[in-house]
């Protein structure tokens, strides 16, 4: 699904940033990890609710990622 219209972000492109090595912890972080920055803003919540799945299911263990993102991070 299509997230940032401004970029042309899907959920999996944010979810492959947030598996990387930086593990982005705000929006404006992510947009970086994937060479853009924040337009219009209306992604933004949706781009947050992301983040925070991801790191619920990394704190939980629920992942398998290896490296990124985990709960020791932060």
């Amino acid at each position: 699904m299509i997230v940032c219209s401004c970029h042309v972000l899907s959920d999996a492109k944010i979810r492959t940033a947030l598996n990387g090595e930086a593990c982005p912890r705000t929006p404006g972080a992510v947009y970086k990890c994937l060479g853009c920055s924040p337009s219009c803003g209306r992604c933004a919540a949706t781009v947050r609710s992301i983040i925070n799945e991801a790191l619920t299911q990394a704190q939980s263990g629920e992942t398998g990622r290896s490296g990124a993102c985990d709960a020791r991070a932060g």
